[in-house]
């Protein structure tokens, strides 16, 4: 059996750097007993924030939390002296508090040869001094810390010890109370698996039911899968409340069950915000039936004010491949994506995910033996300047054509990562972009310049010491300088809280030549002092900012605020979904300096010369703006 404790590595000078801690030995039990306080991402409580910042008197120390460690990631109920909600749990000193009796209390930490070198302590807050009484359940489990951080060095005596372990038992008290509070709703839940609210099956009964299911209708050729999921279900209970929230899915699930008979059917909540209706084939909704099901008013009691967004998936297929837990996967993963393109009408989506849904159950298995006999392929499409329309970069886009029908880039990356190879797929895609690199290298005539191609990772991925070493391997193999590559980087905001280590990936990969672009930058990712930290050229705002311009006149003003803020910062903003020509001149005058989209062309296979290619590139950008000044 492999070793999952942390490796320690060496940093300069050869004294062990810092690791994360090591999972704890009942963590499972322990993340399933947190998380059934329902407490992880509730809002501010008074008594809570009353408490750290008394103790943060009575200690005379900047910086007191009641922290709470969840899977990956590390959270604050309450925090007195730092502005930040959460940190990622791999660089958490709470983390490792978990495995101790009762206290963690490092007196320097930077000179502890476990944490000198960890980013909280050699960049904000600086955490020097860290004291953590454990916090438990009622079974005795560790669920976080209440914890003190200073700037500079301290000692605590025991007397001190034990107020703090005084202090700290105030919080489990909190914290158990509130867990009491809902202790007779999570009892019944948990004996019936049935949902409260719904009458559905929870998740895990529904998994185990539904393996049974699958396997009686076997013989039945397709089935249906209706799906339907409060959109934004978050900030719906924070903002209308949970007896609200819970009053909606109540009235989704009757909606839902006056429409179809029981028999036959199985019903899930599959997880918060998502019901889950199996029909056999007996019981499929077509033709009017359909109509009649999509058409009906939904949740018409509530006022328009109050009344959520909805987004109603559904799709026939032929399960005989995949277990219950896998296709309930495929199908959440397709529904999450149909929010992006299924057509929006009274604050409801309805999204046919039929053709999605039976490619992804055909491919899956398909999908790893291409990829090692190179079927897939790349296309690269054109960025032009916003004002001259000259060629800028290229973007490097998959492709794979399977039985004379296209699979889309999306599809590919959740058949690779619902299949493990989403690691195998980057290299793949780096490697052959760096091969046509050097190919063009090796065979350009006269003073053509090389624009660099863009290729698109993720910002997880990128901060993985095996990709950073794998990336340079291949620029040494095809003997190429780093600036012939752009990263496009997407999901960065997920390091909003702690984004020292994508800072840090970034500058050292940006000390070999390769420049950054933040992709898909949107409505929701909007930080930019998070943007202002990283060292990166160029910003990709997120298509849906663009297509709102055709429906809300504050949009123009609102990109314009933004490409104009970028600019303060010395980052170029970048347009993507341009369809049209006539849009071009409209970006101009919101600022962006790049555009790119089927506007400007196509995405294209590359030429094996590389002066062919800029010739058929360049004809195809004058045959646009031809298009564009003709319309």
């Amino acid at each position: 059996m492999a070793d999952s404790t942390p490796k320690t590595t060496l940093a300069p000078g050869g004294r062990p750097g810092f690791r994360p801690a090591a999972p704890h030995p009942r963590e499972e039990e322990r993340l399933n007993s947190l998380h059934s306080l329902h407490v992880l991402d509730s809002d501010h409580e008074k008594r809570y924030d009353d408490l750290t910042r008394l103790v943060a008197d009575i200690f005379d120390v900047p910086i007191c939390l009641v922290s709470l460690v969840d899977e990956d990631r590390q959270w604050f109920k309450a925090h007195c002296g730092l502005d930040a909600r959460q940190t990622g749990r791999d660089l958490a000193f709470c983390a490792h508090a978990l495995h101790e009796e009762r206290f963690l209390v490092i007196n320097d930490a930077r000179q502890d040869e476990r944490f000198f070198d960890n980013a909280l302590v050699t960049g904000p807050p600086h955490v020097c001094f860290y004291a953590g009484a454990v916090l438990r359940d009622s079974s005795g489990l560790p669920l976080g810390t209440l914890c003190l951080i200073d700037h500079k060095p301290r000692q605590l005596d025991t007397a001190q010890l034990e107020r703090l372990e005084r202090c700290a038992l105030l919080v489990e008290n909190e914290l158990i109370q509130r867990d009491a509070l809902l202790a007779e709703r999570a009892r019944a839940t948990l004996q019936a698996n049935i949902d409260p609210i719904t009458g559905y099956s929870l998740r895990r009964r529904y998994l185990q039911r539904m393996t049974a299911w699958l396997q009686e209708r076997a013989s039945q050729g397709e089935l249906q899968v209706i799906l339907v999921k409060l959109q934004n279900a978050e900030r719906l209970r924070k903002q209308q409340g949970v007896d609200f929230y819970e009053g909606v899915l109540q009235s989704l699930s009757h909606q839902l069950n006056e429409n179809f008979d029981d028999e036959g059917l199985l019903k899930g909540r599959v997880s918060h915000d998502t019901l889950m209706i199996l029909l056999p084939r007996d019981q499929a909704l077509h033709g009017m039936r359909w109509h009649r099901f999509v058409e009906q008013p939904w949740l018409l009691h509530l006022s328009a004010n109050s009344r959520p967004d909805l987004l109603i998936g559904a799709g026939t297929f032929v399960s005989d491949s995949m277990s219950a837990a896998e296709l309930v996967e495929v199908v959440e993963e397709e529904l999450a994506c149909a929010s992006e393109w299924a057509p929006k009408e009274k604050g409801v989506q309805f999204a046919d995910l039929t053709d999605n849904l039976n490619l992804r159950l055909e491919m899956n298995n398909r999908f790893a033996q291409a990829l090692r006999d190179n079927e897939l392929c790349i296309h690269l499409q054109p960025m032009v300047t916003a004002g001259s329309q000259g060629l800028s970069g290229q973007e490097v886009l998959l492709r794979w054509q399977d039985k004379n029908r296209w699979i889309t880039p999306h599809q590919m990356l959740r058949i690779a990562r619902h299949a493990g190879l989403d690691e195998e797929l980057d290299i793949w895609v780096l490697r052959r972009s760096c091969a046509l690199l050097s190919h063009w290298l090796a065979t350009r005539k006269g003073n053509d310049s090389l624009l660099p191609l863009s290729l698109n990772i993720t910002a997880s991925r990128l901060i993985e010491t095996e990709y950073m070493d794998a990336l340079r391997r291949v620029l040494r193999l095809y003997r190429l300088k780093g600036d012939c590559l752009r990263l496009d980087v997407s999901g960065v905001e997920s390091f909003s809280a702690t984004p020292e280590p994508l800072v840090l990936a970034m500058k050292s990969l940006a000390n070999d030549g390769i420049s950054f672009c933040v992709d898909r930058f949107g409505p929701e990712h909007d930080s930019l002092r998070l943007l202002s930290m990283l060292p990166i050229t160029s910003v990709k705002l997120h298509p849906r900012w663009i297509s709102l311009l055709q429906t809300d006149p504050r949009q123009a003003r609102l990109l314009k605020a933004w490409t104009a803020a970028l600019h303060v910062l010395e980052i170029s903003a970048v347009a993507v979904g341009i369809e049209h020509s006539r849009q071009r001149q409209t970006m101009i005058d919101l600022g962006f300096d790049q555009l790119q989209g089927y506007a400007f062309g196509e995405p294209m296979a590359p030429e094996e010369d590389y002066g062919k290619w800029l010739s058929k590139v360049e004809t195809s950008l004058e045959q646009h703006a031809g298009d564009s000044a003709a319309s």
